[in-house]
């Protein structure tokens, strides 16, 4: 669309010169006795251009330096006592990690069958499976594992159950028996323009399996430390905001977390049992490229019980410190947080949860942690002195969907902030060939469905009813449908085919994710047809403009929430009539 990255960096520095006397500004280099609107603005310029590079070789290959350092240093991990306190920190966090793993005495899990009680197949890829689907998993690809012993107890299982017997059955009949490999294989995801996402692709039994260890281990951290991980993003933040005007809680980031965790830590560590069980389905080695390279991590990224081990491991580590801190441990209303790597501690314990990391191999990335200060981060969100910071990112301006994106979220950055950006909302609009009064939406709108308005700004060639319920258009994602007849599996262009397997998709539609579309009036008779489908995933999101009404344009949530806090109305009313209606007069 003809827009630049410095183009839009110079049209928010020319809206934030006021405020940055200083220039863009890290926050290890912002001034001490910054100001709140200084801070707020400098942080932006310094974060809001994010360009994913079109050449991504120099940034995979940084990935992937990264990764053999974690590796290695995961390879070289000894347990090294310095002094008494060190015994008694390590002490407390092997009792933690025992009665974590052992509710009521007992072992947490008995049996393989428990596993694939709680399996699921996720929505990423493996290796093996022919889509992102349950049913493309499961009932139509080769299955893929790393132990032959896998499939027996996956077969055991399944046996049980006739439909899903069969319904492998003929998967196997087609498609052969399982196919054993040797581990994952890695791939890369844009991150930064420095360093990509770096994540391994696991046999798809393997991740079956995994996830369903996961799920129980999630269950667990909720029964035993109180820690939702469907909620505990809201805790971090919360703690964060308070450490950010109190100085109470420190916010620590790791580097490379999940690709730190050694095995030979977790022999050391962990009770056996669970040590085998996480060796039995994990990926042994990764492959990148044509080179093969053996683990000595636990698990990887992209396996489907990292995240929820990791959250046990830090969670087991803060609360092994408080103890030795001699700090109570709250669960009802916390007083510690942990989402994965993403760690806030009480001040007063943050010598011996460092501590401990050190001594268990992990890494403290020191330009993101907080214990000193007015600034905090964990979750998504920013803090200094209590008042939201975080910036938005720029990634890519290709499409009316990317600026619609980018023109809201600076609309939304003004409202938090109460500073204007007339010439950076301005500059993005340009990019709009069309009258950009058609692409209006209310509040409620995604940020890809349009530019999000008040009312005060509606043109009069908006129509509405008798009853003011307001007409517009919003864009809408087109869904990529794999369409079932009979016998028959249509699968779009571009993507692999899949097998008819009648039994699988019963189980599919069980699952929920066999649904059905009425034809369009063009393509059937008098009466209302109805066609089975399952949705696919597609790397680039297709549009189109559908009709839509609202009978109040003018509703925000009461508890709107947006980078952690809340803003009311008028607010963001105010923001986006100062951004977007000079640019219309213009």
């Amino acid at each position: 669309m003809g827009l630049s990255p410095d183009a839009l960096l110079s049209a928010l520095s020319i809206d934030l010169e006021a405020f940055t006397p200083f220039g863009p500004a890290g926050l290890g280099a912002m001034p001490p006795d910054a100001s709140y609107k200084q801070f707020v603005s400098s942080y932006l310029l310094a974060n809001v251009v994010k360009w994913r590079p079109a050449d991504t070789r120099r940034a995979d290959e940084n990935a992937k330096e990264k990764f053999f350092a974690a590796n290695k240093t995961c390879k070289d991990w000894r347990l090294r006592i310095e002094r008494e306190s060190d015994r008694e920190l390590l002490g407390e966090f092997q009792r933690e990690l025992d009665d974590f793993f052992h509710p009521e005495g007992l072992p947490l899990v008995s049996s393989m069958f428990e596993l694939l009680e709680h399996a699921r197949t996720g929505p990423g890829s493996s290796i093996g499976a022919r889509g992102f689907s349950f049913y493309a998993k499961l009932f139509s690809s080769q299955l893929t594992t790393t132990s032959i012993d896998l499939n027996f107890a996956f077969r055991g299982y399944v046996a049980r159950f006739p439909r899903f017997d069969e319904a492998v059955a003929n998967c196997r009949q087609i498609l052969g028996e399982p196919r054993v490999v040797e581990g994952s294989r890695t791939s890369f995801a844009p991150k930064t323009t420095d360093c990509s996402r770096m994540i391994c692709v696991e046999p798809n039994l393997n991740m079956y399996f995994q996830l369903g260890l996961g799920a129980l281990l999630e269950n667990r951290l909720a029964s035993q430390f109180r820690l939702d991980l469907s909620t505990q993003p809201l805790v971090n933040q919360r703690l964060a905001q308070i450490g950010s005007k109190s100085g109470r809680f420190a916010t620590i980031d790791l580097s490379s977390a999940s690709d730190c965790i050694s095995l030979r830590m977790c022999k050391r560590f962990l009770p056996k049992w669970v040590y085998y069980l996480l060796v039995k389905l994990r990926s042994p080695i990764t492959r990148i490229g044509d080179q093969t390279v053996r683990l000595h991590m636990i698990s990887t990224m992209g396996n489907g019980f990292t995240f929820p081990l990791q959250t046990i491991i830090f969670s087991s580590l803060i609360r092994a410190a408080y103890r030795i801190s001699g700090l109570d441990i709250h669960d009802t209303w916390p007083n510690w947080g942990c989402f994965g790597d993403d760690l806030i501690v009480e001040s007063k314990a943050f010598r011996n949860v460092c501590r401990l990391l050190d001594i268990l191999g992990f890494t403290r990335n020191s330009s993101k942690t907080f214990n000193e200060g007015p600034f905090r981060e964990s979750c998504g969100t920013d803090w200094f002195n209590g008042q939201p910071v975080r910036p938005i990112f720029v990634k890519k301006l290709d499409s009316l969907q990317d600026l619609f994106v980018a023109i809201n979220l600076l609309n939304d950055w003004s409202a938090r902030t109460g500073i204007p950006l007339v010439k950076g909302v301005r500059y993005l609009m340009s990019g709009i060939r069309k009258d950009v009064s058609q692409f209006f939406v209310p509040f409620q709108e995604n940020n890809d469905s349009g530019i999000r308005i008040p009312s005060l700004l509606i043109p009069s060639s908006f129509r509405h009813d008798s009853n003011g319920t307001r007409i517009y258009r919003a864009f809408r994602s087109i869904p990529t449908r794999v369409r079932i007849s009979d016998s028959t599996i249509v699968v779009p262009r571009g993507f692999k085919n899949l097998i008819f397997n009648p039994q699988g998709l019963e189980l599919s539609f069980l699952h929920g994710e066999l649904r059905s579309y009425a034809l369009p009036s063009s393509l059937r008779g008098s009466e209302r047809e109805w066609k089975p489908f399952i949705s696919l995933r597609e790397k680039r999101v297709k549009y189109s403009q559908r009709r839509c009404i609202v009978p109040w344009w003018d509703y925000v949530p009461n508890a709107n929430s947006n980078n952690g806090t809340e803003f009311v109305w008028q607010q963001w009313e105010t923001a986006v009539l100062i951004n977007i209606s000079n640019p219309l007069r213009k």
